[in-house]
């Protein structure tokens, strides 16, 4: 992350600005994408591209990676529009729009424009200098206020004919990379997935959208993670391969009534810094005002003796926080090949001991991670009977969790003190048919036990074996899951619950009756949780696994956000995933 103090520098930095003086940035990294970057970028408001980008970069301290246009296939103005966003220091990312159907476009009637679009983008890269773009064949085509909206099967026709005619007059097809740009949701019955030309043609997959704020427009005021997130998690959970691939906000905005437009563009950025796939946003720079009176989207109008509009000072220091610094031009994202994204790091850093994941699959096989990670070695053995509810802990004491399992048939546990097939070292009668288990290190003895949940009363006891348990307390209600987990790093565990129905997450610090101490919305109904120590800071924090998508959503903090780390699970069909802790 590039943190910029206010100071002197602005000055210097001014000097430095595209169009003042020389154009160099910092060296580019290895991947497009690390952990706490953003790729700013902003579709201008007034005719001067340049200057306006130039204005806005220098108030800002920090440049713009890309600049938003939006052409048409019969323009003149393709190489003015293009050069003027080049002379800004930031790269053109082109919405190629069209006033066809997709079935029109995937025939031959347009063919020869979109050749002599075509000719005119190569003109502009053969000017050389780095020039390249990333072009959008018809944006927002899963909506129908497009021409060429709703034909999924004729768009992915389409789509893969412009990006071919475009690479075959091009000079150096390498200095173009293509958009697939759906708005965020889709009419129905289409959804964004069924649009996608395959991993083949699409280089970033990108998305329109924005906070509408007033309560009779739409869904009303929407929090970034309201109004990305639910899209941002259907790509990656519909399209296959999506999640190796980088995620760009192509438009995105919010309008000022309705909340706090500064603090939206604080979370904005917050979002899209802590999304594994999202590399950057584009705002849309845009007064629409005259469409809808509420449509004020702009931040900053170059025209206007007093530029500053609401939203600008979240905007601003948003750039100033989490924007990185990149290369002009972009050049390790034009070479030949995929683009080099990589997702977050595993959230272990190395030196440090964290907790991990067992997988369970019906025939009570369970697939035991060594950490993390994708492609981590796998522990697989089995162990209980497919009806039996799984268990993992440290029941003799030595450091290492191992399996357990309930059996509510017959009330029995059944432990066993080494990660292998064989028969129970441990076992006895604990609880009442429908009992819910529970596992911790109740008294940080440095010995896990169990526990029962039962509608709402949890029963604690600090040994293995038959008998009462040694304390009891409310906490809940009926129909609550549990988890556990030391959540304050005071060494205790305590007990969390997850409303399924809601997605409602909440826990105490304590082992007895009160009102939840934290909670927080995570996941998606029949989500399973648990909760562990995924980075080595000593506190657990919230995961879920989602059978339907064979992911692993992680958090570092338990608060409301998105995942800070998604693990594909290798292989499918598991009804369960504990935390081995």
């Amino acid at each position: 992350m590039r943190r910029i103090a206010i100071s002197v520098i602005a000055l210097a930095l001014l000097a430095t600005l595209p169009g003042m003086g020389q154009s160099a940035h910092a060296d580019p990294p290895d991947m497009i994408f690390g952990e706490g970057t953003v790729h700013g970028g902003l579709y201008p408001l007034t005719l001067d591209y340049t200057a306006e980008l130039n204005a806005i970069s220098g108030a800002a301290w920090q440049y713009h990676t890309f600049g938003g246009l939006f052409h048409n296939i019969d323009e003149v103005w393709t190489v003015n529009k293009l050069e003027a966003m080049w002379a800004a220091g930031a790269t053109p990312f082109s919405n190629l729009e069209f006033t066809e159907t997709a079935a029109t476009l995937a025939g031959p009637s347009r063919d020869a424009q979109i050749t002599s679009w075509a000719l005119k983008v190569k003109d502009w890269l053969d000017d050389g200098g780095g020039r390249s773009l990333i072009i959008a064949p018809m944006q927002e085509m899963n909506g129908d206020w497009v021409p060429y909206g709703m034909d999924p099967a004729n768009f992915k026709t389409a789509y893969i004919k412009i990006r071919s005619i475009v690479e075959s007059t091009v000079t150096d097809p390498d200095k173009v990379r293509w958009a697939f740009s759906p708005n965020g949701w889709s009419e129905l019955p289409y959804g964004i997935a069924d649009y996608y030309p395959g991993d083949a043609y699409v280089d970033v997959i990108s998305f329109s959208t924005y906070n509408f704020g007033s309560p009779d427009v739409y869904n009303g005021w929407l929090t970034p993670a309201g109004a990305i997130g639910p899209y941002v998690d259907e790509a990656r959970a519909t399209i296959p391969g999506a999640s190796g691939k980088p995620f760009l906000l192509a438009q995105v905005g919010s309008v000022t009534a309705g909340g706090d437009k500064n603090q939206w563009m604080l979370d904005m950025f917050t979002f899209v810094e802590e999304d594994p796939n999202l590399v950057g946003f584009i705002y849309f720079n845009k007064d629409q005002t005259a469409v809808v009176p509420s449509y004020d989207w702009w931040i900053w109008d170059n025209d206007d003796p007093s530029p500053i509009k609401p939203g600008w000072w979240g905007y601003r220091d948003g750039m100033r926080r989490a924007t990185t610094s990149y290369q002009f031009p972009l050049t390790n994202w034009f070479q030949a090949g995929p683009l080099p994204f990589a997702q977050f790091d595993g959230p272990c850093p190395d030196g440090f001991e964290c907790d991990t994941v067992a997988f369970v699959d019906p025939g009570s096989e369970i697939n035991l991670l060594a950490e993390v990670q994708a492609g981590a070695p796998i522990n697989a053995f089995y162990y209980g009977n497919p009806a039996d509810t799984p268990l993992m802990g440290d029941w003799n004491c030595d450091g290492t969790a191992t399996p357990g399992m309930y059996r509510e048939s017959n009330g029995f546990v059944y432990l066993r003190n080494s990660n292998t097939v064989g028969v129970a070292d441990v076992e006895f009668y604990y609880g009442d048919p429908g009992d819910i288990p529970i596992v911790g290190d109740w008294n940080n003895d440095g010995c896990d036990t169990l526990g029962i949940y039962r509608t709402g009363r949890v029963y604690i006891k600090n040994t293995l074996g038959t008998g009462p348990a040694d304390f009891d307390f409310w906490f809940g209600l009926a129909g609550d899951r549990p988890f556990t987990g030391d959540f304050n790093g005071n060494g205790f565990t305590t007990v969390g619950l997850y409303r399924e129905s809601t997605g409602l997450v909440y826990f105490r610090n304590s082992l007895t009756t009160g009102i939840a101490e934290f909670e927080f919305f995570y996941g998606d109904p029949s989500d399973r949780i648990m909760a562990g120590d995924w980075n080595g800071d000593g506190f657990d924090t919230v995961a879920v696994y989602r059978s339907s998508t064979d992911k692993v959503y992680f958090r570092m903090t338990n608060t409301v956000g998105p995942a800070d780390y998604t693990l594909d699970v290798v292989e499918s069909g598991f009804v369960d995933a504990l935390a081995v802790r």
